[in-house]
């Protein structure tokens, strides 16, 4: 039985990747480094602090990073980006409201930062409808292990086994997994069916989903 539908927010509340890739391939090429489109899949899904330390390793790059500096620029510039195209989703509005008069509650399990998050989310206008928000401050280890999300469950009150994740990377799809509840993946242009097949249920907006189906999941 569904009693809690935890959503991460970037590539699936949201469409951001695209814009926090643009941000970080800014500042990136300060050292001769483009992430393409065909590799930041790999990156998807972890907080900003784990894809640097990626960066670092897979692209060998020898001069220190300043985290606080690339973290507070690279969103400055996100912002600069979402600003004017980021609006209210009608289908995620409608989704929630049918949530709330079922009794199912509500939860953001983010790699973000708190102050981030709660940025995003007041611009589509969801902030205070949902139950609680668990970003990376609240835990140690970030997806692709459980903790966000189990964390998130935590709060609500409400056993793991009872909720489903809303994800759009493999990382957060493995976390959901990992902490034994049930996921439907978002497709987006950074991940393909393929890449997402370990969901229960693979969608491409939230035009396709309603409680109904979200029911549906449970009973398989």
């Amino acid at each position: 039985m569904i009693k809690a539908i935890i959503f991460d927010m970037d590539g699936v509340l949201v469409d951001s990747p695209k814009y926090v890739w643009q941000s970080n391939n800014q500042l990136l090429s300060k050292y001769n480094i483009h992430v393409s489109d065909g590799k930041i899949k790999k990156y998807l899904g972890r907080s900003l602090r784990d894809q640097l330390n990626l960066i670092i390793k897979d692209f060998g790059i020898k001069e220190e990073i300043d985290y606080k500096d690339f973290s507070k620029k690279s969103f400055e510039l996100q912002m600069s980006f979402m600003r004017e195209s980021v609006k209210p989703n009608k289908y995620i509005n409608r989704l929630i409201e049918s949530a709330k008069k079922s009794g199912i509650k509500l939860a953001v399990g983010t790699s973000r930062e708190r102050f981030k998050a709660e940025k995003i989310l007041g611009m589509l206008e969801i902030l205070d409808k949902l139950d609680t928000i668990v970003t990376e401050e609240d835990v140690k280890k970030h997806k692709p292990y459980p903790d966000v999300f189990l964390k998130a469950a935590e709060k609500l009150k409400v056993e793991p086994e009872s909720c489903v994740v809303f994800e759009d990377a493999v990382n957060g799809i493995q976390a959901a997994r990992n902490a034994n509840m049930k996921v439907v993946a978002m497709k987006t242009k950074f991940q393909d069916e393929s890449d997402l097949k370990d969901a229960d249920l693979i969608i491409n907006n939230f035009s396709e989903i309603d409680i109904d189906k979200l029911k549906e999941i449970f009973v398989k």
